[in-house]
């Protein structure tokens, strides 16, 4: 093997990591903030579905993880696919009667 085949298998090996550590932030990232969302309105859940996104687009792309790493990155996509669809689409507003002092 020569040694610029070497180098860029170390390089892919380097990237493979670096995106595997990107997914794994971005999938974090989107279950926090679909924890705290009220509403697909927010602008909060538009960046859980964008970091969801960004995660499902790199998975694909990542030729390192074992194939246990990979189900479990894959369940774990599924599992915040189903968070994010189960935000309602409108917020439950209370309505509390109004109370006058006399």
């Amino acid at each position: 093997m020569s040694s610029n085949t070497q180098k860029l298998r170390v390089l892919r090996a380097r990237t493979d990591h670096d995106l595997l550590l990107v997914v794994q932030h971005e999938m974090d990232r989107s279950f926090a903030l679909a924890d705290v969302v009220t509403s697909r309105n927010s602008p909060l859940f538009l960046q859980a579905e964008k970091a969801f996104q960004t995660a499902a687009a790199l998975l694909p792309r990542i030729s390192g993880p074992s194939p246990d790493d990979r189900l479990r990155l894959d369940a774990k996509l599924k599992t915040l696919r189903l968070a994010l669809d189960r935000v309602p689409a409108f917020a439950n507003l209370r309505s509390y009667p109004a109370s006058f002092a006399s």
